[in-house]
C-alpha cells in the first residue's frame, strides 16, 4: 500500500513537471476541516474535506492520515477519482482506513491534495495539511 501512495506522488509530481510552461493556472482550493469521526472502533476515520475547483474542470483528492499510537504510527490513505468542479465550495467525505493500526480519539496529522486538470492544457494543485482531532 505504501507503494501504492509513492506511485501517486510520484505520478502527480512527474506530470506537474512534464506540463507545458505555457499551462494555464486553473482555480482550485482544498481545507481540511478541524475534526474527524472515527468508524468501526477505529479501523477508519472519515475526513471531511472542502474543495473548490474551476467549473469544467476535473478534480481528484488524495488524502492521508497519520496518528502515533501508543508509540507506533496509524497510517490510512485514499485517492477519490472524482470531485465536484463547479466553481463553488463542495464538502466531500473522505473515508480513510487505516493501514497498520486503528486509529484512535485524539490528535492526527492530515495532508489533502487536490489536483485539478481543465482541458486542453490548464492544471492545479492545491494542497492543505493540518492536525485533526478525531473523534467517535
Amino acid at each position: 500500500m505504501r507503494a501504492i501512495s509513492a506511485l501517486v506522488l510520484t505520478a502527480t509530481a512527474l506530470l506537474a513537471t512534464a506540463l507545458p510552461a505555457s499551462a494555464a493556472a486553473v482555480e482550485a482550493a482544498v481545507a481540511l476541516q478541524s475534526q474527524a469521526r472515527l468508524e468501526a472502533r477505529g479501523v477508519a476515520v472519515v475526513v471531511p474535506v472542502r474543495v473548490m475547483c474551476q467549473n469544467g474542470a476535473t478534480g481528484s483528492l488524495w488524502v492521508q492520515v497519520t496518528q502515533n499510537v501508543r508509540g507506533d504510527l496509524a497510517i490510512g490513505d485514499k485517492y477519490t477519482a472524482n470531485v465536484p468542479c463547479t466553481g463553488e465550495h463542495h464538502k466531500v467525505d473522505v473515508t480513510v482506513v487505516a493501514r497498520t493500526k486503528a486509529f484512535r480519539p485524539g490528535v492526527a496529522f492530515t495532508s489533502a491534495s487536490l489536483n485539478v486538470h481543465l482541458p486542453p492544457d490548464g492544471s492545479g494543485i492545491a494542497e492543505s495539511d493540518r492536525e485533526m482531532l478525531l473523534v467517535r
